[in-house]
């Protein structure tokens, strides 16, 4: 079989696959996109109702982790670049570093952090591979990268 049957195989399972899950939980938000992402300001990251929810409700994290995975990318740091990119916009991000260094926002602290990872790690390719402390590597280059653009280098 070909590459581009396997992959469009893949495709329709990974659908079928949502589907079910939906199917099976009523209570679901998986089904259906996130709305409001990416997210523009800070403000919008630390929404009260965003930050209940993931504390508070587990269906809604869960879901939210199992949406991520569905991204995928081809390698892990591909996945964590698509997966911020479905979260946040680019000017967003730029108001943060991994630990809080030069006077930003600590993004480590954030609670959707832990969630980014936990889809990562969710994605069977990567499950065995991605330590924490590769995903805090990967995720530090890319977060320096954004501000280099911002500096125009």
């Amino acid at each position: 079989m070909e590459l581009g049957q396997r992959m469009e195989n893949l495709e329709t399972q990974n659908l079928s696959n949502m589907q079910t899950a939906a199917n099976n939980n009523e209570n679901t938000y998986y089904s259906q996109d996130i709305s409001g992402l990416p997210l523009n300001t800070i403000s919008d990251l630390n929404e009260y109702e965003f930050n209940q929810k993931l504390s508070d409700d587990e269906t809604f994290r869960n879901n939210l982790i199992n949406q991520l995975t569905y991204i995928g990318g081809k390698h892990f740091k591909a996945m964590i670049k698509r997966i911020m990119a479905k979260l946040f916009t680019d000017e967003l991000l730029k108001l943060f570093s991994y630990s809080g260094k030069k006077g930003k926002t600590k993004f480590s602290d954030q609670m959707i952090c832990p969630i980014i990872f936990d889809a990562v790690k969710r994605q069977s390719k990567f499950n065995k591979n991605v330590s924490y402390f590769h995903f805090q590597l990967n995720f530090i280059c890319w977060l320096k990268k954004l501000e280099n653009l911002k500096e125009g280098f």
